[in-house]
């Protein structure tokens, strides 16, 4: 089945049914009436169709009798349930950045929602907009109520988002289990599920951050998105770029070669999509140069070496043309000023 296909990781299944086992109810029977079989399930690769998932919802929804239930499903949920991306998020150096993971690479997860991450001049948004319809409820309150505990687990025990906003409309009762999850003002009946975040919880180091084990752990979900979608050329083009990046030898025609293509048929496929060799190398160095000058894990000589420069003055120059400032200057901006 094609990534584009609108599913969901199969181990996300396996909490929605731990959360109906932990209330009493008989998950089996309900797995069983929407014709999922959850054996292999913690199978990171296994996906389940949506359409089985929204009616496990309505069974769901129908045996407890609680409009709250999503919440309930993300009290279940942990990083292993995300696969390699669930490590990433909890190795995060701070919250901007495990919103911009979970933006990069939610679909691993689900194709059910896109997300987006917006910068106010005092907030952060983190925009989750159902890709079809507005039909179950469950899992985008799952969604939101899962990132929320992930960031208490991380950051603050105590922590609280600014404003929640949900699609669904405002339930006739059990409004209280959400505001008392969240802990702050809920607009129900929302264009997007969306989580408000200010500036200052987004910027502060989280007291686990390691940015080595985050960067190896993206590395797996790239790898792990091009296994599961061969027809995702941009992916698989990135995953073999970070690979082929610190040897200095990342050229179009081996990137063609390790995907068993020929160059031509590399620059047309990315042609079909809008987009180069060039444009993706550019951007990849871009992306992880960024990364890794904030991380401060690495000298600017180290990084010029992972990013495949043969020169650090090449790499002092690509730097200040993507951001306007040097690499030094960057670093202190980030540290100091947010």
């Amino acid at each position: 089945m094609a990534l584009t296909d609108l599913h969901l990781i199969g181990t996300w299944a396996v909490a929605v049914a731990q959360a109906l086992d932990a209330q009493g109810l008989d998950s089996k029977t309900v797995f069983a009436q929407a014709g999922i079989d959850l054996a292999g399930a913690r199978d990171p690769s296994m996906r389940i169709p949506s359409e089985q998932m929204t009616r496990v919802y309505e069974l769901a929804e129908e045996v407890t009798d609680d409009p709250a239930f999503g919440l309930a499903i993300a009290e279940h949920i942990h990083p292993t349930s995300l696969h390699a991306l669930g490590y990433s998020l909890f190795a995060s150096r701070t919250l901007e950045s495990f919103c911009q993971r979970i933006v990069r690479y939610f679909r691993l997860v689900t194709t059910n929602a896109e997300t987006e991450l917006q910068k106010t001049e005092n907030s952060y948004r983190l925009v989750m907009v159902p890709t079809v319809g507005r039909v179950a409820y469950a899992p985008q309150d799952a969604w939101l109520a899962t990132i929320v505990r992930f960031i208490r687990e991380t950051y603050r025990h105590d922590f609280a988002p600014r404003r929640v906003e949900l699609c669904r409309p405002e339930p006739s009762k059990s409004v209280e289990k959400f505001e008392d999850f969240f802990r702050a003002p809920i607009d129900f009946g929302s264009d997007g599920n969306v989580l408000e975040f200010a500036s200052q919880d987004m910027l502060a180091q989280l007291p686990a951050a390691n940015p080595e084990l985050a960067r190896q752990n993206d590395q797996l979900v790239l790898e792990l998105l091009a296994r599961l979608d061969h027809d995702d050329i941009i992916t698989r083009v990135r995953s073999e770029l970070v690979e082929l990046l610190p040897s200095g030898h990342c050229t179009k025609e081996r990137v063609a070669a390790r995907l068993s293509m020929s160059e031509r048929t590399l620059q047309n496929r990315l042609m079909d999509k809008g987009t180069s060799y060039r444009e993706l190398l550019a951007e990849m160095r871009k992306e992880l140069a960024e990364q890794y000058i904030r991380d401060g894990l690495h000298s600017v000589s180290d990084v010029a070496y992972l990013l495949g420069f043969s020169e650090i003055s090449s790499f002092s120059r690509a730097f200040r043309t993507w951001t306007g400032v040097s690499a030094s200057e960057y670093r202190y901006r980030y540290l100091h000023e947010g």
